[in-house]
């Protein structure tokens, strides 16, 4: 029995009906994946589309990144690394399923300077979008980033830390470093632009141990308050 074209939808409905009652199991699954395939697999997809949103948005959303340190120098384990970024986040967020501490590794290499260039590169473009918030360098590195513009002076920050927890300051406060900084505003002069943190209680706890590595503050980023949390639970 044929659907006449142009009929209304319930006397098409009905014709199906009948064409359906009249058929095995066998024709009536062969009948509907010949005619509505392509209405199954776009429903099929629209589901599947849905689920992953959900999934992603609602049940298992992908966690934001509250702090994000690029560590330049200096040696740890991938297992010190993902220690430190648990202690971490231990005493900076509130809910892990919605924010996380990132630890990046920038590799250098003095041997392939395409390594060198594809590490710069990363990390210019990340700080065009103030995605750094700190970074972790040697003496050399603290230095050449300075002068390059990628920290910043870090006295407001020390400041804020001395207000809220002057125990911790008092301990920050032998272990601050001094270097020649400048930029178009004022002349050259000794500006505070790194922590000694090579002999961090919370380093030695995930068995960092202790290396010339200095804390510093990227020029691009407006984190400051998860930042001072940071410095602070590094001494505590």
């Amino acid at each position: 029995m044929e659907t006449p074209v142009g009929a209304p939808f319930k006397e098409k409905l009905r014709i199906e009906i009948t064409k359906l009652r009249e058929m095995t199991l066998k024709e009536k699954l062969e009948y509907i994946w010949e005619y509505y395939k392509f209405f199954i697999i776009g429903v099929l997809i629209v589901l599947l589309i849905t689920g992953s949103l959900l999934n992603m948005w609602l049940f298992n959303p992908t966690p934001g990144t509250a702090l994000f340190i690029s560590w330049n120098s200096g040696f740890a384990t991938d297992e010190q690394f993902e220690d430190l970024k648990e202690a971490l986040e231990e005493r900076l967020i509130e809910d892990k399923k919605y924010e996380e501490v990132v630890i990046s590794h920038f590799l250098t290499s003095a041997v392939d300077p395409l390594v060198e260039v594809a590490s710069t590169q990363r990390i210019v473009a990340m700080m065009a979008t103030g995605a750094i918030d700190i970074f972790i360098l040697d003496f050399k590195l603290l230095e050449e980033k300075t002068k390059s513009g990628f920290i910043r002076p870090m006295e407001k920050i020390l400041a804020e830390v001395k207000a809220i927890n002057p125990q911790v300051f008092e301990t920050i406060e032998k272990n601050i470093t001094y270097v020649m900084y400048e930029n178009d505003e004022e002349n050259a002069s000794m500006r505070l632009m790194g922590i000694s943190i090579g002999g961090s209680p919370l380093f030695s706890k995930v068995g960092i141990i202790e290396q010339e590595l200095y804390f510093s503050l990227a020029m691009t980023t407006e984190n400051t308050e998860i930042i001072i949390k940071t410095l602070i639970a590094l001494f505590e």
